[in-house]
C-alpha cells in the first residue's frame, strides 16, 4: 500500500512528553519498522528538549528536529496533529486514524471551522473539516479501528487497517491473575462518560466503585487484577485500551454503544454486555453488574474469546505492517 525505497526516510509526528495510549502506539510502530530495517524517526511537535517520555525509552526510537521535505520520504501523522502538516509541500503524507472523535475536539481545528460549528452545528462542522482539510489532502490513510474505517468510507476515503497491541508488561503480568482472589468491586474511568456513570453509581450505592485516575501503570494493573467488573460508557473514539486491559486481567467488561464500542470488530464482547447509555437502561446496567459479581466465574468465561484476540494483537500488528509498508528497490 505504501511504497518504500532504499532511500526513503519515514517520519512519525508525535506530541512530546505525553504518556497516553496514542503516543505509545506511535512509538510501537516506529520501533517495529526500525527492527525491520526501515529508516524511521520520530518528529516531536512542538520541538523541545528531552521530548521522549520515560515510559517510551524502552522502545529506543531515534528522533529528529527537522524533516527532509522530499517526495521519496513519508510523514505519518496521527489525526490529532493533522492540522500541523501544511508546511510540508513535497513529502508523502499518511494519516493514521487512532481515533475519529478526537479530531473534532474544540480547539484543534483552525478558527474558520470553529465559526462553522457555532453557526451550523456539529454535523456541518465535521463535514466541512473532512472536505476542506482531509479528503484529497493526503496520500495514504490507515486506521486503528473498524469504526474509523467505516467513518472514512462514508466520506469517500479508503483506509487500510493497522491496529495496535497492549503494553507487553500488561500482557505478561495478566497471565498470572488468580481469579479466585477477585473482589466484587467496579472500576471506571472518570474521564469518560462520567455524568452517566454517576447516575449508575447513584442507582447502585452499595457497590464498591473505584476510579482509574492519577495512577501509574503498575497501580492500574493491581486494581484490574483485583476487580471483577470494569464499566465504560464513554465515547470510544478508537479501539480503546482500558476495556482490553480490563479483559485480559479477568474483569467482566460492560460498555455503552458509542463509537467503536458499537463495532463487533473493535469490541468483540457478547451483546448483553453492551448497553445503551440511557436513563431507561440504568436498571439493566446495575443488574448486569450484580450478576457479574455474584456469578463471576460464570460471566468471566464470556470474555475468553476477547482475551485471546487481545493476546494475538501484536502478531496481527506485525503481519499488517508487512502488508502496508512495501519495500521496493
Amino acid at each position: 500500500m505504501i511504497e518504500v525505497s532504499g532511500n526513503t526516510k519515514i517520519y512519525m509526528m508525535c506530541p512530546p512528553q505525553t504518556a497516553t495510549g496514542g503516543p505509545e502506539l506511535l512509538h510501537q510502530l516506529v520501533s517495529a519498522l526500525s527492527s525491520k530495517g526501515f529508516d524511521i524517526s520520530i518528529y516531536y511537535v512542538p520541538v523541545q528538549e528531552n521530548p521522549v517520555h520515560e515510559n517510551y525509552l524502552k522502545y529506543n526510537c531515534k528522533f529528529v528536529t527537522q524533516i527532509e521535505d522530499d517526495p521519496q520520504n513519508i510523514l505519518i501523522i496521527p489525526e490529532a496533529l493533522l492540522f500541523k502538516t501544511k508546511a510540508f509541500k513535497h513529502i508523502r503524507k499518511c494519516v493514521w486514524w487512532l481515533s475519529i472523535d478526537n479530531l473534532f475536539k474544540y480547539g484543534l481545528s483552525p478558527r474558520f471551522y470553529q465559526y462553522i460549528r457555532r453557526l451550523g452545528g456539529e454535523n456541518l462542522f465535521r463535514k466541512s473539516v473532512m472536505i476542506g482539510e482531509v479528503k484529497g489532502k493526503f496520500d495514504y490513510h490507515i486506521a486503528q479501528s473498524y469504526y474509523a474505517i467505516d467513518f472514512l468510507d462514508k466520506h469517500g476515503i479508503k483506509a487500510g487497517y493497522l491496529s495496535d497491541y497492549l503494553n507487553t508488561d500488561f500482557l505478561q503480568d495478566s497471565r498470572q491473575v488468580d481469579y479466585n482472589k477477585k473482589l466484587p468491586q467496579v472500576l471506571y474511568n472518570p474521564k469518560k462518560g462520567i455524568e452517566f456513570t454517576k447516575q449508575i453509581m447513584a442507582a447502585y450505592p452499595e457497590a464498591k466503585w473505584i476510579p482509574l485516575i492519577g495512577l501509574k501503570p503498575a497501580e492500574v494493573a493491581e486494581l484490574l487484577k483485583a476487580s471483577m467488573v470494569y464499566i465504560d460508557f464513554g465515547e470510544h473514539p478508537g479501539k480503546d485500551r482500558f476495556p482490553r486491559e480490563a479483559a485480559i486481567y479477568g474483569c467482566c467488561v460492560i460498555t455503552g454503544r458509542k463509537g467503536s464500542a458499537a463495532n463487533a470488530g473493535d469490541v468483540p464482547i457478547p451483546e448483553q454486555y453492551k448497553i445503551e447509555d440511557s436513563a431507561t437502561q440504568i436498571s439493566t446496567i446495575t443488574n448486569r453488574i450484580k450478576e457479574c459479581c455474584t456469578a463471576y466465574s460464570k460471566h468471566v468465561n464470556d470474555f475468553e474469546a476477547y482475551r485471546q484476540k487481545i493476546y494475538d494483537e501484536e502478531r496481527v500488528f506485525i503481519a499488517d505492517l508487512d502488508k502496508i509498508f512495501q519495500r521496493h528497490p
